[in-house]
C-alpha cells in the first residue's frame, strides 16, 4: 500500500477514480463520499505529506516536487480506466499530474473533473497569501471559512494548520504555461455561482487545455462540494457510469 494514497471498493472495480484534496484538506474531507459511489467504482483518496496519517513527514511546498514524487505513486493504479478529481487546488494538482502522466508515457485518465478553480495558467485568486505575516494571514484564512472554529482557537492546532496552509497555497500559485496542443481528454469543470474565488469569465480560460469541455453550475459558494454533495457524487456517478459502459 502507497503512503500516498488509500484503496476503497476495490473488489470488482471497473472505474477508478483518483480524488485530490483542497488546500489544507486531507484524504479524509472525500470519506464521506465513498459510500455514495456506483457499484464498480473504486475510490482513490490521495494523501498529500504532512497530514493525518503523513504528520511527521516534511511539507512539499513546491509543485513540480509534488507532482512527480505523486505521480510515481499512482502510475501503478493506472491500468484500469480511471478519473482523477480535483477541488480547488486538488483541480491545479490534477492537471499537472496528467501533464506528468503524459510526459511519462503513462495511460491517461479517461475524464478530469476539475472543480471550483481557475484554470492552470491563470493566477490564483489572492495569489502570494502565502508570503503574508501571521496576523494577516490567520485573516486571510478566516476569510475562506473552511478552518473549523475549534482549530482557530487551539494555538497549537492553529499553527500546524498555517504551516500546512501556506505550503498548500504556494502549491496552488503555480501557473502553467498555455499549450500548443490541447489535451484530448473528456473534461468537466464544476463551478459554484457564488465562489469568490473563482468568476464565471474563468470558465473559459480551460478552453485553452481541453478539446472537450463540459461545464455543471451550482448555487453555491467556493465550498459547494459541500453544501451541494448529493448532487456532486451524481454527477460524478454519471461520468463514472458512461465510462463502465464503453
Amino acid at each position: 500500500m502507497s503512503k500516498w494514497y488509500s484503496r476503497f471498493n476495490t473488489d470488482n472495480a471497473k472505474v477508478r477514480i483518483l480524488f485530490l484534496p483542497y488546500a489544507g484538506g486531507s484524504a479524509s474531507v472525500y470519506q464521506s463520499w465513498i459510500s455514495q459511489l456506483s457499484p464498480g467504482v473504486e475510490a482513490i483518496l490521495i494523501q498529500l505529506p504532512g497530514r493525518a496519517n503523513r504528520y511527521g513527514e516534511k511539507l512539499i511546498p513546491n509543485m513540480p516536487t509534488l507532482v512527480s514524487q505523486l505521480g510515481e505513486s499512482i502510475a501503478e493504479v493506472t491500468d484500469l480506466p480511471y478519473i482523477i478529481f480535483g477541488h480547488s487546488m486538488g483541480s491545479r494538482i490534477g492537471y499537472q499530474l496528467i501533464d506528468f502522466l503524459k510526459k511519462k508515457g503513462h495511460p491517461l485518465p479517461a475524464h478530469f473533473i476539475a472543480s471550483g478553480s481557475k484554470a492552470p495558467h491563470q493566477k490564483r485568486h489572492k495569489a502570494g497569501s502565502y508570503l503574508l505575516p501571521e496576523k494577516e494571514f490567520i485573516q486571510e484564512i478566516k476569510r475562506l471559512n473552511a478552518t473549523p472554529q475549534e482549530i482557530l482557537d487551539n494555538k497549537e492546532l492553529l499553527k500546524i494548520c498555517i504551516n500546512i496552509l501556506r505550503a498548500d497555497f504556494e502549491v496552488a500559485d503555480y501557473q502553467s504555461n498555455i499549450p500548443n496542443v490541447k489535451l484530448n481528454i473528456p473534461f468537466t469543470l464544476l463551478f459554484g455561482l457564488l465562489d469568490e474565488e473563482v468568476s464565471l469569465d474563468d470558465i473559459v480560460e480551460w478552453e485553452l487545455h481541453f478539446e472537450n469541455n463540459n461545464v455543471i453550475l451550482f448555487n453555491g459558494g467556493h465550498f459547494f462540494i459541500d453544501s451541494h454533495q448529493s448532487k456532486v457524487i451524481s454527477e460524478i456517478n454519471k461520468i463514472c457510469n458512461s465510462l463502465e459502459r464503453e
